[in-house]
């Protein structure tokens, strides 16, 4: 199979469109809003929007990632049912334990704008409903649907950031503008649902629950982990060297691998897609999924090395001069961030090939080695750079690791591939540093 005589490129570059003029409004007003706010204000909103997306990865109990890979389009419908109900429950439990618990969470994080946890439960609930509704847009390919969705999240959510400093308005205007977002996003993914969100039956509901039980049990877990291995730099930063430097990792993350997620995310939807209904044909699977790596190194490997060799003078450039210790960090994380990025759109084979035991240990070990790798970093290394320097190497061993797991599913061996673009990568990052020195 050639993707690019396919339509899986054609339903990708839909996704990506929407994704890139997303991605264009957020990054340019970047330049603004690293001059708006400080890098506390970043901090405070990335901590917490870290908290909620490790409840936002498990708030359907993964029950919405059955809606592609389900045959049947009323099951399917009913199980976008089901993931809702059961977002909108955990969600209000939620609101109760930050209630009970608001002040020792705002200390160990050290927030100091400590109510707004108790809007955590809401854009849970927001996030979590439109990610799965997303989900049976992609089971439909209502590609420009997702696409549109997209823009109107980032632009409506980044022109209240922009204005809310102007007004003078009371609270964390970054954090304010990504709840609006949300919600707008919710009500135009919501809009012409093509079912009516009650119309079942307790029966159902339960047969389905049943019947995907090994999501709950194992993907739910998994996933889980996984969020908590990803955001823990911003959990240990913000618990070890508070708000300041975890505002700094913020913008670093903002600059390198979000632009590069949403790309792995777009071909990612349709790669998932389409890999449910090739499973059974590892020559098809794997011939389009050898395409996809080759074309995601060649798209990444540019950027990756120029942010790499120069973050730290690109960083002030575009955020101002108070954020130099972000391009320190990006420099740091760059290579991680390009494995993620690879690794990223493959992820849906745990789910496809029903690996869902071994997708837990994965993410299991994953989050134990970097959180160790993050913590000795503190503790013995003592700063946050060596803390995000032992983190980055123990993540890209095991995110390549994890790629060729996911290429032996797919039928393909990638082994001697790998070594040889380590090989390439580690080079030509060798080759601009020696021009970088020369130039100056």
């Amino acid at each position: 199979m050639k993707l690019v005589k396919s339509d899986f490129f054609k339903n990708a570059s839909l996704l990506f469109s929407g994704s890139l003029i997303a991605q264009g409004i957020g990054f340019g007003a970047l330049y603004f809003l690293g001059r708006m706010y400080s890098p506390e204000d970043f901090g405070e909103v990335e901590t917490l929007m870290k908290i909620a997306g490790v409840f936002i990865a498990i708030a359907g109990l993964r029950y919405e990632m059955a809606i592609v890979v389900e045959e049947d389009n009323h099951n399917a419908s009913d199980l976008l049912r089901l993931s809702l109900f059961i977002n909108a429950v955990i969600s209000f439990l939620l609101l109760i334990v930050i209630g009970i618990f608001q002040i020792p969470i705002a200390h160990f994080f050290k927030l100091q704008n400590q109510q707004l946890l108790l809007f955590l439960p809401l854009i849970i609930w927001l996030t979590s409903s439109t990610e799965s509704i997303v989900l049976w847009r992609n089971r439909t390919k209502s590609y420009p649907k997702i696409s549109t969705n997209r823009i109107i999240f980032s632009l409506s959510g980044t022109t209240y950031k922009l204005i809310h400093p102007l007004m003078q308005w009371m609270g964390n205007g970054l954090f304010q503008g990504q709840l609006l977002g949300q919600g707008i996003a919710l009500i135009h993914m919501v809009y012409q649902l093509p079912f009516k969100i009650f119309s079942t039956t307790k029966h159902q509901l339960i047969t389905l629950a049943k019947t995907y039980r090994k999501f709950p049990y194992f993907s739910s877990p998994a996933a889980l982990l996984n969020i908590l291995a990803t955001s823990m730099p911003v959990f240990i930063i913000a618990s070890f060297d508070g708000q300041e430097a975890t505002g700094y990792f913020s913008n670093a993350y903002k600059l390198t691998y979000l632009p590069m997620s949403m790309l792995s995310l777009a071909l990612g939807q349709v790669f998932f897609e389409r890999i449910a209904r090739l499973r059974n044909n590892k020559e098809e699977a794997g011939s389009m999924a050898h395409q996809l790596i080759n074309t995601l190194y060649v798209i990444g490997i540019v950027p990756v090395l120029v942010l790499w060799v120069w973050g730290d003078q690109i960083a002030p450039m575009i955020l101002g001069e108070q954020w130099e210790e972000t391009g320190i960090y990006i420099q740091i994380i760059i290579l991680f961030y390009f494995t993620m990025f690879l690794t990223s759109s493959f992820s849906s084979a745990f789910e496809t090939y029903q690996k869902l035991p071994f997708q837990l240990s994965y993410n299991f070990l994953f989050l134990i080695s970097t959180f160790t790798a993050l913590y000795l970093g503190y503790t013995i290394g003592g700063s946050t750079r060596i803390a995000l320097t032992w983190f980055a190497i123990t993540g890209i061993v095991l995110r390549l690791a994890i790629l060729n797991y996911f290429f032996v599913l797919f039928g393909k061996n990638m082994f001697v591939k790998t070594i040889f673009a380590v090989l390439i990568t580690g080079g030509l990052g060798y080759l601009g540093f020696t021009i970088r020195d020369l130039i100056s």
